[in-house]
């Protein structure tokens, strides 16, 4: 189902679309609400609800608390185990080298999504 774009979705698109931070529905809330003053938490949370579904942003589940990203383009994901720091990782091989990979009669493949943990630079630095 195709929705219109309304001032408040083309919003959190854009900022979506300006970080790498992969926030959540509070963090995207804090920042839209500078300019959109009147939108609230909940309508951050449906608006972000319906681009994940429509395939326009990611939604990453990552202990226990849905992130989102504004990059669909084919891309990994490092999670800090230590920090929790989210950051891309684009070696576009390896999701392919994975879809080419999957083997099943019962079941069309469409895309996939690889989460890899550890420590980052930071963390293992202190």
């Amino acid at each position: 189902m195709e929705t219109r774009m309304t001032n408040q979705k083309l919003k959190i698109m854009e900022h979506l679309q300006k970080v790498r931070t992969h926030p959540t529905a509070e963090m995207v809330y804090h920042i839209v609400s500078k300019d959109l003053p009147a939108i609230s938490l909940a309508t951050v949370y449906r608006n972000l609800n319906l681009l994940a579904e429509q395939g326009k942003i990611l939604r990453l589940e990552i202990n226990g608390e849905y992130h989102y990203d504004g990059f669909c383009d084919s891309h990994q994901h490092l999670v800090c185990t230590n920090c929790g720091k989210i950051m891309d990782l684009g070696q576009k091989e390896i999701s392919n080298y994975a879809m080419k990979k999957i083997k099943s009669s019962d079941f069309e493949l469409k895309s996939v999504r690889i989460i890899f943990y550890g420590v980052c630079k930071n963390c293992k630095e202190k």
